[in-house]
């Protein structure tokens, strides 16, 4: 090496990760990875990725979580910061940046990224409530967010037929139809799904877990999203927290007729996707998730036929509601 060369910058590890997400992503998958990062390796809780159209003057949302569509109704006019970023690309942080002009219904906005192709916005990100255990944005925050400004467009060179914002995520019992009626759904974290209609889900999992569940005798199936193994000190239990996830998803399921000595399952996820794994000490997160969805489901009586869990890449996963049919296709290697 010169004594004039400079050698690449080191990233962070939550940088570095995100990064290979993004740049490794395929078509159909980016929006995927733009909700994983945004919510395990930022840790927001409640967000909304808009499209920009017409130079900022209007803006269509593609994926949301954690917000009422009564709220998201509000955002999608291209007012106060929210605009103000769509239409001039520059970013806003909480604290750091002017909130001058800021509209009423954007309280609580924490920061605001412009997602820029050339000299173009064509999307922007609103993030607003996140992890109660955060104290702030680190720098470490900062740099996310910087690859997501600078990475996200990719998530627009793509169709956007079918992409939808969706609210706070819950128990999401789908209405009974014919067997030949085939429904698809994007399962956000935090998120139940069970039906008796034949549906696939489709979810991205990096230390998630989620998990599968099936009657073969009644084609009747759910899945559900987890991102922490128990629901912390002070938090209400929720589809976030496996503890309660996995319940929920056994009494939407009984709801819907099914016995738990017919229920089958499997379990994806719950990989290690910052820095190197964990060896001789505690855990990786989604070492602990995995862990606590064998035991949940060994209490209830329910056999686990299959898993494919942790290891160091995030997986994209297609659940077949009806026939327990799982595909697993690895995301970043």
């Amino acid at each position: 090496m010169s004594a004039d060369s400079k050698p690449d910058p080191v990233l962070r590890p939550r940088v570095a990760a995100a990064l290979k997400r993004l740049r490794d992503s395929r078509p159909g998958e980016a929006l995927g990875v733009i909700g994983e990062i945004v919510s395990q390796l930022l840790g927001c809780e409640e967000y909304a990725l808009f499209s920009v159209e017409a130079s900022g003057e209007s803006l269509l949302p593609v994926l949301a979580l954690g917000l009422a569509s009564e709220r998201l109704e509000l955002l999608v006019v291209p007012k106060g910061i929210i605009g103000q970023v769509a239409r001039h690309g520059v970013p806003y942080v909480m604290g750091r940046t002017s909130a001058l002009g800021a509209a009423a219904h954007e309280a609580g906005l924490t920061a605001c990224i412009p997602f820029v192709s050339g000299r173009r916005v064509c999307g922007v990100l609103a993030l607003f409530r996140m992890l109660p255990q955060k104290r702030g944005l680190s720098d470490e925050d900062l740099e996310l967010m910087d690859v997501l400004g600078s990475y996200g467009f990719i998530a627009f060179m793509e169709p956007q037929q079918g992409l939808i914002a969706l609210p706070e995520p819950a128990t999401v019992p789908l209405a009974v139809a014919e067997p030949s009626t085939f429904k698809a759904v994007y399962l956000q974290p935090g998120g139940v799904v069970a039906t008796s209609r034949p549906t696939e889900v489709t979810t991205i999992l990096g230390s998630c877990v989620a998990v599968c569940l099936w009657d073969e005798g009644l084609r009747v199936g759910g899945v559900n999203h987890f991102l922490l193994p128990t629901t912390p000190i002070g938090q209400p239990p929720s589809g976030r927290h496996g503890s309660a996830a996995i319940p929920m998803l056994l009494r939407e399921l009984e709801r819907l007729g099914c016995q738990r000595q017919h229920l089958r399952a499997k379990v994806f996820g719950g990989a290690h996707l910052i820095g190197t794994p964990l060896s001789g000490g505690a855990p990786s997160l989604g070492g602990r998730n995995a862990e606590l969805a064998r035991r949940v489901l060994a209490e209830a009586g329910i056999a686990v036929l299959a898993e494919d869990v942790g290891g160091t890449l995030g997986r994209k996963l297609r659940f077949r509601t009806d026939t327990g049919t799982a595909l697993i296709k690895m995301l970043g290697g």
